[in-house]
């Protein structure tokens, strides 16, 4: 209101100006074209201060349907039915489409990325069109109870039970020591094949070690055979668990190196039995509890759980509650920390740092990472005194913070030295298996992190990777060089070979900002080996390696359609389940269902008075009508 009476009083002493004092006009006419003349210039003072105005307007939202369809190798057809379907539907509602699934299917993901994407808008429901084989992730109907839309579900695929039989599940370590007993657990199931024989055929790098003939009892027949297979000497192995005529294919790493790990702990802790359970057996994991332990120098990796050592090496330290900060700056020269002003403890979540670059991160835990349960730190201020890499960063308070959860750097030694500032990870490893039913997530950082850990810390030339890769999955590589005085550099280029048994790529690293990355893409299965190099300072680098790309392969083994999965995802969430024979009647009932409504919703807009074209038009005239006024009156 106050901007109002001041440009009208501004127009009004403008106006005052031109025709108070004038005696050409008639007392009417000067009325008027004071009028006109204050409004126009009133309205131009307003618009330099850029007001708006405040407009409620109610929306319309139609109901959005949400198709999601599974383009997986299993898939046998897609019929120009459900085009039908979605041409008969986009009248009335708004269709979106989502595809899923290129070669290997993850329903449950799929799910939750749909349910995550239109959070809070009017989804009346999804039309799931699959056929239900699920080859990643966990179960779909163990992970949909509360699920926000209902899921009309479409079974599509061969849904004839054909005679066949299939490996269900293989269990076995990716890493296992040199010339020992590793075992290996195969589940097999035979379809309709009762009265037959089934045939497991274990093959190590194309030799026989294990055949097993059962005969077949029933035609729904499953059964689990175990294996103790000799590992032989160090190297990558394939094997190859042949059942009829379907092949699985996996790899292992065969080492002959143990690495000694030691947990020195104030007092027993569940984060300890956490992190022992991430190690494979080419681990020895000792804890002892207590100060100034003899021998520690015979380890390879000491953990230092919420206790201080002046004798580092290589280690990782894990900061808590029951931490000495004072002792724990003294103790060391890479980072300090200082208690802060609240004697509290902080939950802490992680939240993955995209520039992390020492080793690579499944990207499934990047993009979960920050829903783990919290860590708890007491209230400090945590100063890094040189080069660090972040991994993991803090959100507390569910706010994003700069401060490090888990970090990396290299003392003056040249040892490698790992910081997790908090404890309760364990509570990590509980909620993964509870929404996954697996721990992978939690293996991977801490494996990872002792690994990189355990590199030759004289190693100059270091290629950093995963052991294995999927044949759909893109292969990242990263690279640190380091100089005499163990600088990071990246100077020189950096050339990598890379070769299977047939085939042999060769490739240059990007530089980024103190190391080299490469994308290599996706690769066929097999066996590859590496050898990076190059020549800095008139000296040649070199670092070798191996990793395996390998390809799951079960949709090729399981194609009959799994309908009581497509049932039951569609019963749990109020929707309904259609063979793709009888789709048409899903069009009718996504019509007849009264849940699938439009809505109104209000919004409130602001509008800025220059935009208003209206506005700009009621100028002009008010200025045309004033010039017209006078010059018929003679004054132009």
């Amino acid at each position: 209101m106050w901007l109002i009476i001041m440009a009208l009083a501004i127009g009004a002493v403008y106006a005052s100006l031109l025709y108070l004092f004038s005696k050409k006009y008639s007392k009417g006419l000067t009325v008027l074209l004071f009028a006109i003349r204050t409004i126009v210039v009133a309205t131009v003072v307003m618009l330099f201060i850029n007001p708006y105005i405040k407009q409620k307007i109610n929306k319309i939202e139609k109901p959005i349907i949400v198709f999601a369809q599974d383009n997986s190798e299993s898939m046998v057809e897609y019929p120009q039915s459900v085009d039908s379907v979605k041409n008969a539907l986009e009248k009335a509602y708004d269709i979106d489409y989502y595809g899923f699934g290129n070669q290997y299917t993850n329903i449950s993901e799929a799910l939750n990325t749909i349910a995550r994407q239109y959070y809070k808008r009017n989804v009346g429901a999804v039309v799931l069109l699959s056929d239900g084989i699920v080859n990643q992730g966990v179960n779909p109907e163990l992970t949909i109870e509360n699920y926000p839309f209902p899921i009309f579900s479409v079974t599509l695929g061969d849904t004839v039970a054909h005679p066949s039989m299939t490996i269900k599940d293989v269990k076995y370590n990716k890493t296992v020591q040199a010339n020992m007993l590793f075992p290996l657990r195969v589940t097999a199931n035979a379809l309709n094949n009762k009265g037959n024989d089934m045939n497991i055929v274990v093959k190590m790098d194309g030799v026989e070690v294990e055949n097993v003939t059962v005969p077949v009892t029933s035609n729904q027949f499953s059964k689990t055979f175990d294996f103790n297979i000799d590992s032989g000497n160090a190297g990558t192995k394939q094997i190859d668990i042949i059942v009829g005529d379907k092949t699985r294919r996996l790899f292992i790493t065969v080492t002959d190196k143990k690495y000694r790990v030691l947990c020195i702990a104030r007092a027993p802790h569940p984060d300890i039995a956490a992190i022992k359970s991430a190690l494979d057996d080419h681990f020895e994991f000792e804890v002892k509890y207590g100060e100034n332990i003899d021998n520690i120098d015979n380890y390879d990796l000491v953990i230092y759980h919420q206790i201080v050592e002046t004798r580092h090496g290589t280690s990782l330290q894990i900061i808590g509650a029951n931490t000495d900060f004072d002792a724990f700056n003294k103790s060391q020269d890479i980072v300090t920390i200082r208690r802060g002003a609240a004697n509290t403890n902080l939950d802490v979540k992680a939240r993955f740092n995209n520039g992390f670059g020492l080793f690579t991160i499944n990207s499934d835990i990047k993009n979960e990472i920050h829903t783990y349960p919290p860590l708890s730190l007491p209230h400090s201020d945590i100063t890094f005194n040189g080069r660090h890499d972040v991994l993991l960063n803090m959100n507390v308070m569910d706010v994003e913070t700069p401060l490090p959860l888990l970090a990396f750097a290299i003392d003056n030694d040249g040892n490698k030295q790992a910081f997790l500032f908090g404890t309760g990870c364990w509570r990590w490893k509980l909620y993964e298996y509870f929404h996954h039913k697996n721990n992978d997530g939690f293996n991977e950082i801490f494996s990872k992190t002792v690994k990189y850990l355990l590199t030759e810390k004289d190693k100059e030339l270091t290629v950093n990777h995963k052991d294995s890769y999927l044949t759909t999955e893109n292969i990242s590589l990263t690279a640190e060089l380091r100089n005499p005085s163990r600088e990071l550099v990246n100077e020189p280029d950096l050339q990598i070979t890379i070769s299977s048994a047939s085939e042999t790529y060769e490739y240059v690293f990007s530089k980024g900002e103190n190391n080299y990355h490469l994308n290599v893409g996706m690769l066929p299965e097999g066996i590859y080996k590496y050898r990076a190099h190059t020549t800095f300072g008139g000296v040649e680098y070199n670092s070798s390696g191996t990793f395996t790309v390998e390809s799951i392969g079960i949709e090729k083994q399981d194609l009959t359609a799994d309908i009581e999965r497509m049932r039951s995802l569609a019963a749990q969430t109020g929707g309904k389940h259609y063979y793709i024979t009888d789709i048409q009647h899903l069009t009718k009932d996504l019509q007849n269902d009264e849940r699938i409504t439009s809505i109104s919703r209000q919004e409130t807009r602001y509008d800025d008075l220059i935009n208003l074209k209206w506005l700009f038009i009621s100028i002009l005239a008010l200025i045309t009508l004033e010039w017209l006024l006078r010059k018929i009156f003679g004054i132009y």
